[in-house]
């Protein structure tokens, strides 16, 4: 823990928080950006909008209304009017507080005021007081003959109230205005590109700041069609084809809206109309012009206070003043709540459990195991909350086990279930190709597509207004109290802590299923979300090569990056033997074989940078801060890391840092690969590597090669002195393609956490190694692999003095910047005993189950030189030691520790290691006695 002087003042303010000027009372506006937000990473090059220039900590980006003023301010000029909520959000009382809770329900009061007069309207009104004015908006559900869709686009008529008290009507392709709204941005500017039926419906009006919306009606909507109710038999859902994909005219009755629960609580700026009609009335409009006279009741939310329902970790329960509390930004990935269902994971079984409680402090859990009933207390860190080793706050993938509050569903038949082993929940929700398509013109200027299509159909429908035949709007439906024609379909309310779900139905009835029964809808936004969300592993450069990349699902696929320098030979260069550095090929091996080459003893090291370089120049500097993007600005340089292996190491033991073997291991991650044919070129370039392994490895780090498949390396690291991986084994399992060395090596991390998370967070579960070196990072040029400049040395060493650091939180990108505040510290601490926990696992996994390769290299680094000895002594001590202090805060002289103190729940899941460490140590003590017996009753036979 960092000494309290050194941590940074904790933010004001979050996304989506309304605030008002200090020096401005009536002006009021809601945060869009803030420093702290692990994704906001600002924009390259220069923007135009003012708030997409980088932040600084202390400042925010924040949009005013009604004015439309966009800016970024000091925190300090601006004071907190509300803070928003969603059901299923996460919240703590404060930053560095362990103990979070998940929002169960809003409950907002509003000061409103008429839409266009501005009359205010007396007092606070409740959620029960009003009703929304809007009857549908963009991302909202609808259902049709037992289809769930989704309104993805809208096209508005708007009637507009022009200085002089005439009317105008506004036909577009949009949902951009609002009953109230004034501003000369309102209707378009007079072009020549204002043609056809639009230009006919504005004649020769020109825009002005007075010019007022009164009247807003959506008259076609697109309709994504997602998912087919899940109760129906495969015969009756066969008997329902997928809905039509426009909707307007009397078709729009036939629509019936669902209406998310954290949509229906009031917002600033939202457009409202009392439920007792007793509001204020203003009247627009003249009988000669067409449009009638137009009476408008809306009122506008101007101010909210918000109070939340919250059920805490520890399972209470609480309503709160949301100002009280601050969003959950960066929740760890053991965290769960009561009701949860989650997987318990033990190295020996793995249980469907239902949370009851949790005590954050402790890391610990009472949970109820389904199939027994019984209440046990497990370690969080053995609780899996997600059904995925790789998940990360940054971009969390679904969440496959149980249900979140919030969440649409799916219900099934009585007797039926989902067809998944719980606690999976699967997703259904197929989007068309068609809503992906981007908005594209035609040579004209106009909007063509679908999105052309549609407005084809509005334009029409607005030109017939008013004439013989004109389309008329049915009015959507909404589900009505008593009928259950759509009980298949609600959403989650809340968890119960005998895992059953209660869950809210369309005509407002709540019903408690079984999770079995439950599908979760899988909708257009989070499909486009999962879908655009991850570039990760993309280098993009003006002069491209060939290299190969693992994807987010962990496939190799090929990619590109730039190398322009030429201090190592290309591979597709012809070696010049005045430049190139001597290679003491020895014996008969010849660069034409497809033999391995035979290592080459030399004197002095390679010229090769241990770290990767930027401008020539290495990335961890005399202060200790690293350029990467993908490892921590301030980790140690390799210089400063101990690398030692063992004190000593005497000649005669296996722990040789290179040696070439006469053939691969089988369990190599790429022994099935196809042998790739390499060239002459590639050859010699393997030489200078095999040189550069030979002599400049540290102690710490071992390499093996293969004489029967030149293009595959093993290596072993150690984890380093006082980092949560001290003295755990790393095993990486390399290959070399075709193209090495324009291409960098690809390599596959041995994960050994049981699922139960990365150990780190550039290794993945499933192998990825993230690095810009290794071109699996979007990093700067200078970091990405380069022929010329890198090499296999420099990215072994990257990865123990970059990657397996003293705090390997700061590790992804976007929390470098929480470094000293409070939310890093407390996020940091976790992630530490986490990566403690699970590396001194990956020491008893390298024992029980050999390495091909690297046998007799573990026994006598773990056996023979004492560390298995060490390991267990250390983890004791440090058992010892968080008991006996438990509850205190830290001492000055354990801050410096990487992992100063255990929580309870990290002592449960350490001390199960111990006893598999303790007997692994054992017995090959006993096999040492047996063996040492044996030897002397030998030799007294022999006398």
């Amino acid at each position: 823990m960092a000494p309290k002087s050194q941590k940074r003042a904790a933010a004001k303010f979050y996304q989506e928080d309304i605030v008002r000027r200090k020096d401005d009372p009536s002006s009021y506006g809601v945060v869009l950006r803030c420093w702290q937000d692990a994704e906001d990473v600002p924009p390259q090059g220069d923007n135009v909008d003012p708030l997409m220039r980088p932040l600084v900590q202390g400042e925010v980006g924040v949009s005013y209304f009604p004015r439309p003023v966009r800016e970024i301010v000091s925190e300090d000029t601006l004071e907190l009017v509300d803070r928003l909520y969603q059901p299923g959000d996460l919240l703590k009382r404060s930053v560095d507080d362990v103990r979070s809770g998940v929002v169960t329900r809003t409950n907002v009061q509003a000061q409103l005021e008429h839409a266009v007069s501005g009359q205010p309207i007396p007092g606070w009104k409740t959620m029960d007081d009003v009703e929304s004015a809007v009857e549908i908006d963009m991302g909202e559900y609808v259902i049709y003959n037992d289809w769930v869709g989704q309104v993805v686009e809208m096209f508005d008529e708007s009637l507009v109230e022009v200085p002089g008290g005439n009317l105008v009507r506004l036909p577009e392709l949009s949902a951009r205005l609002t009953v109230g709204e004034k501003g000369s941005d309102i209707l378009p500017q007079p072009m020549s590109s204002v043609s056809g039926i639009l230009g006919f419906l504005l004649g020769g009006t020109r825009p002005s700041d007075r010019d007022t919306v009164i009247s807003v009606k959506h008259t076609v909507l697109a309709v994504a069609w997602l998912a087919i109710n899940q109760a129906l038999s495969p015969e009756e859902a066969s008997a329902r084809p997928r809905p039509q994909r426009f909707w307007y005219g009397s078709d729009l009755g036939k629509l019936t809206t669902i209406t998310r629960r954290a949509e229906e609580a009031m917002r600033v700026g939202d457009r409202v109309k009392l439920k007792s009609g007793n509001a204020p009335v203003t009247r627009h409009g003249r009988p000669s012009d067409g449009y009638g006279s137009i009476e408008v009741d809306t009122l506008v939310v101007q101010e909210t206070k918000t109070t939340v329902d919250v059920l805490w970790q520890d399972g209470s329960r609480e309503t709160v003043d949301a100002k009280q509390t601050v969003p959950y930004l960066n929740p760890d990935e053991y965290d769960s709540w009561p009701g949860d269902h989650v997987l318990w994971k033990t190295e020996d079984e793995k249980r469907h459990v239902v949370v009851q409680s949790v005590n954050a402090q402790d890391r610990t859990a009472y949970v109820r195991v389904v199939e027994t009933g019984a209440i046990e207390l497990a370690s969080v860190l053995e609780l899996d909350s997600h059904g995925t080793g790789d998940w990360s706050a940054l971009a969390p993938a679904h969440d496959g086990l149980g249900v979140r509050r919030g969440d649409f569903v799916f219900i099934h038949r009585e007797g039926t279930t989902n067809g998944a082993r719980a606690p999976m929940v699967p997703r259904i929700g197929e989007v068309e190709a068609w809503v992906r398509e981007a908005p594209t013109l035609n040579p004209n200027g106009q909007i063509s597509g679908w999105r052309g299509e549609m407005t084809e159909i509005g334009t029409r429908i607005a030109a017939q207004r008013g004439k013989e035949g004109a389309v008329e709007e049915a009015p959507l439906r909404r589900a009505q109290k008593g009928d259950d024609s759509l009980n298949w379909f609600g959403e989650v309310l809340d968890l119960r802590l005998d895992g059953s779900i209660e869950v809210i139905l369309p005509n407002g009835d709540t019903v408690v299923v079984p999770l079995e029964r439950l599908t979760r809808l899988y909708d257009s936004v989070e499909q486009l979300e999962d879908l655009w969300g991850d570039d990760e592993g993309t280098v993009e450069d003006d002069d491209e090569v060939e290299v190969w990349e693992m994807d987010q699902d962990g496939h190799w696929v090929e990619g590109t990056i730039d190398d322009d320098d030429d201090e190592w030979e290309s591979a597709d260069e012809e070696l010049d033997p005045e430049d190139s550095m001597d290679v003491e090929a020895g014996g008969d091996w010849s660069p034409s074989t497809d033999t391995v080459i035979p290592p080459v003893h030399v004197e002095t090291s390679m010229p090769v940078d241990p770290v990767p370089a930027v401008n020539g120049r290495p990335t961890s500097s005399a202060s200790g801060r690293a350029a990467s993007p993908d490892v921590p600005k301030d980790a140690a340089e390799v210089d400063d890391v101990d690398h030692t292996a063992s004190p000593q190491i005497p000649a005669d033991s296996p722990w040789k840092r290179f040696e070439v073997l006469p053939s691969a291991p089988v369990d190599h991650a790429f022994y099935n690969t196809p042998p790739a044919q390499h060239t002459r070129q590639f050859m010699a370039r393997m030489s200078k590597e095999y040189k550069a392994l030979q002599s400049s490895l540290p102690d710490s780090i071992i390499v093996r090669a293969y004489e029967d498949r030149t293009d595959l390396l093993r290596s072993l690291i150690i984890g380093p002195e006082n980092t949560p991986y001290e003295d755990a084994p790393f095993v990486i399992d390399w290959m070399l393609d075709a193209n090495f060395p324009q291409t960098p090596p690809i390599a596959h991390f041995l994960s050994w956490t049981n699922g139960n998370g990365r150990v780190n967070p550039n290794l993945y579960e499933e192998g990825k190694v993230c690095l810009s070196i290794l071109g699996t990072w979007a990093g700067d040029k200078s970091e990405s692999w380069s022929a010329s400049r890198s090499s296999l040395l420099q990215a072994l060493v990257s990865i123990q003095g970059l990657v397996l650091v003293k705090e390997p939180w700061f590790c992804e990108p976007a929390y470098e910047k929480l470094r000293g505040t409070e939310d890093g510290i407390v996020n940091s601490r976790l992630y530490n005993e986490k990566a403690y926990v699970l590396s001194r696992g990956f020491v008893r996994r390298a024992l029980e189950i050999p390495l091909g390769g690297l046998e007799e290299e573990l026994k006598w680094f773990y056996y023979t030189s004492g560390k298995l000895r060490k390991v267990l002594d250390d983890a004791r001590a440090l058992i010892a030691k968080s008991r006996a202090t438990q509850g205190e805060e830290v001492p000055e002289a354990d801050r410096d520790r990487a992992v100063p103190r255990l929580s309870s729940g990290g002592i449960i899941t350490l001390e199960r290691t111990l006893v598999k460490l303790q007997a692994l140590l054992d017995a090959q003590s006993s096999d040492n006695a047996s063996g040492s017996d044996a030897a002397v009753n030998g030799n007294g036979a022999a006398r």
